[in-house]
């Protein structure tokens, strides 16, 4: 969404879902693994200039990958998140957790109360929340 096309084409899209997992750069570093240029300021500045006409997508999940802890359903995690997303103001956050077999064996899926508890404290926020199982 930096690119101005990509901004630009996403800007007539009726239902605009922005992905963003968390606001922890070394988390998106070492989970996601963007190729390229991530510059998460960037990322969020963009999602910001939508003015409430974006959707954010988020992904909830516990376990490890390489020994490594990547659970994201804690506050640690959850509380900056949602003051991000609170300056983005988006029409709506859609959270879920893992669906199907990932390439790292130790992940999980957050539970159904992990998820209830984040979607709450979304809408708290004032921001319509869905959450999926």
């Amino acid at each position: 969404i930096t690119k101005e096309s990509v901004f630009e084409a996403l800007c007539k899209v009726d239902n605009n879902i922005l992905k963003l997992d968390t606001v922890n750069n070394d988390y998106i570093s070492f989970l996601d693994r963007p190729t390229g240029l991530y510059k998460l300021s960037d990322i969020i500045e963009r999602m910001k200039a939508f003015n409430g006409r974006a959707v954010i997508q988020t992904m909830f999940l516990k376990g490890e990958v390489d020994g490594v802890d990547v659970n994201n359903t804690g506050d640690s995690y959850v509380l900056p998140w949602i003051e991000v997303v609170k300056d983005i103001a988006p029409r709506e956050v859609m959270i879920y957790t893992i669906d199907r077999e990932t390439p790292a064996p130790d992940l999980e899926k957050a539970t159904h109360e992990e998820l209830d508890r984040i979607g709450d404290l979304v809408r708290q926020a004032g921001i319509p929340c869905s959450v999926s199982y």
